[in-house]
């Protein structure tokens, strides 16, 4: 089982990094030594035990699994899952950078404006539509059109917007 376990985050390219429940790194794979550096030994304060020290929305601090979608560490994107014991702490980063171009892709041949195109950027990304707003100094309103008139390409195309969360397009 380790082998087919190893090869399945090999090819999905996840990090992986084990800590005991003082943080200190025990184990990590090549996925995690590329984006945390050799940590092994030491003591981790940073990335998902960020995440970690800052979430007080868990019932027990130290025991249960804690996804946090979309999550900007170590200066990219990933989704992150940590699963929690009161010995150990295991972290799963999955990078969502490929994910982004692929969807980007499938979006650039569907006829969207280049202003719907900076919608569903953000959108994919899991950027909320007020930040959207913000970001591209526009009115809800404004928002709603550009989603609207996306949903509606893909209406006529007869497909479905597949990389927008599920939950934007109820």
């Amino acid at each position: 089982m380790n082998g087919i376990l190893e090869e399945s985050l090999s090819a999905g390219n996840v990090a992986v990094c084990v800590k005991d429940a003082d943080k200190n790194v025990l184990m990590q794979n090549e996925q995690c030594r590329r984006i945390c550096g050799e940590c092994v030994g030491e003591t981790c304060e940073r990335g998902c035990m960020e995440l970690y020290a800052s979430d007080d929305a868990q019932q027990w601090k130290d025991w249960g699994s804690r996804v946090y979608k979309h999550s900007y560490i170590h200066g990219k994107f990933f989704d992150v899952t940590l699963l929690c014991s009161t010995d150990s702490i295991i972290t799963f980063l999955q990078p969502l950078e490929e994910k982004y171009d692929m969807a980007m892709a499938y979006y650039r041949d569907k006829g969207l404006t280049s202003r719907e195109t900076e919608v569903v950027s953000l959108t994919i990304r899991g950027v909320s539509n007020t930040e959207i707003c913000k970001e591209l100094s526009i009115t809800r309103a404004t928002l709603r059109t550009h989603l609207n008139n996306i949903y509606h390409k893909f209406r006529d195309l007869g497909e479905s917007p597949e990389f927008i969360p599920a939950a934007r397009t109820r």
